[in-house]
């Protein structure tokens, strides 16, 4: 399987990595630190054309598909995972996938530009990946459904203009696009986490706020299937935005060898650290390899929970040992707060839980090869 890049995805990711050391990388610090999100930078972004990588040409987007997107996650990831403001990649999808075409006309072009912000919101206080657990309920009242619940743990919740909301019907799970300003849709308090800072994180109450029924997302109950398309598509973004962050350290980390001298020889010379950097290199490229293949599978057959989950908990792992070397090659040098280890570990911690953790990946996987655990 040939997994080159075409020329438009290549000039796409040299203006994306262009764009972001130019433009964002110079106040992503000040960002994080205050746990802001950077609304001026974001929407210069999308005027460029960035985030519609993905989207088909006719509803403002670049036409890029799935590589697209993962290569866009990629360079933003080198800043680290609080750069990628996922929601609104994640509503896209759910959109293009499930919407109808009075939602795509309404919403999508807004949602490349970079004039519409969208977040997710799924967690609630009692419930993480347990879909038997959620509480938030939407009533149906005529043209219009009740929401009532609280959600927890919500990027750019305050920030966005549109929230899509998984919530239970009686037909069962449903998706509904909730815009910014509706009666009832509060914001309860903002969280200090340890990462995904310039992605600030929120708990946000539901108290019987009326949505249409003209902004559910594809039919009522089947929200477990926009779901799966819309995290196994973004999987793939997670992925490609932990090889962002382990190749920003890797390279750093090669550099400081190369420059650091320790008596008569550079760091570089020292076997020990040629072999950690040799073994960092061949999982890196390992990990890229294994999201392209993913991500030409979510593009051409569709069914890729279990690729898109593999790509996912690999580049994590692969990542989390990248960042966490790189500052033993750097040495005190990465133990500062004004150094881009110390965010970048912050942030590849984060990013292992959201989005599903390591232990929900392999879950997935393991039941693509033996099935549903049971009773003998």
């Amino acid at each position: 399987m040939d997994f080159k890049y075409g020329p438009d995805l290549i000039v796409f990711q040299e203006r994306a990595r262009c764009f972001i050391r130019k433009h964002m990388e110079p106040e992503i610090d000040y960002y994080d630190q205050k746990s802001l999100f950077p609304r001026d930078t974001f929407q210069k972004f999308g005027s460029e054309g960035f985030l519609g990588a993905a989207v088909p040409k006719q509803y403002g987007g670049q036409g890029l598909g799935t590589i697209g997107y993962c290569l866009l996650c990629e360079e933003l990831g080198r800043l680290g995972a609080g750069a990628i403001h996922n929601g609104i990649f994640q509503t896209q999808k759910m959109i293009l996938e499930y919407g109808t075409e009075a939602l795509k006309q309404r919403f999508v072009p807004g949602l490349c530009s970079g004039s519409i912000h969208a977040a997710t919101a799924i967690s609630e206080p009692d419930m993480g990946s347990s879909f038997a657990r959620m509480k938030t309920i939407a009533k149906r009242d005529g043209n219009f459904f009740i929401l009532s619940g609280v959600k927890a743990h919500i990027n750019d919740a305050a920030e966005a203009d549109l929230i899509n909301v998984f919530a239970k019907t009686d037909l069962g799970l449903t998706v509904f696009l909730v815009e910014k300003g509706l009666p009832g849709f509060k914001i309860k308090e903002k969280l200090d986490p340890m990462g995904l800072r310039s992605s600030p994180i929120y708990t946000l109450e539901f108290d019987d706020c009326r949505v249409p029924d003209t902004h559910v997302v594809g039919e009522e109950g089947r929200g477990l299937s926009v779901f799966v398309a819309t995290f196994n598509f973004s999987r793939l973004g997670n992925a490609s935005t932990f090889i962002g962050m382990a190749r920003e350290a890797l390279e750093r980390a090669i550099n400081f060898a190369k420059e650091r001298e320790v008596g008569p020889a550079r760091v570089s010379d020292f076997q020990g650290i040629r072999w950690m950097i040799a073994d960092l290199y061949t999982k890196l490229e390992a990990a890229v390899l294994l999201r392209d293949k993913a991500a030409h599978t979510e593009e051409t057959e569709r069914e890729v929970s279990a690729l898109s989950s593999m790509a996912k908990y690999y580049a994590g792992e692969t990542a989390v040992e990248t960042v966490m070397s790189a500052i033993r090659i750097v040495g005190s040098h990465g133990c500062y707060r004004d150094t881009p280890f110390e965010r970048l570990l912050r942030d590849v911690k984060a990013l292992e839980i959201a989005g599903g953790t390591p232990e929900i990946m392999k879950n997935i996987i393991a039941t693509s090869i033996l099935g549903k655990p049971g009773k003998a």
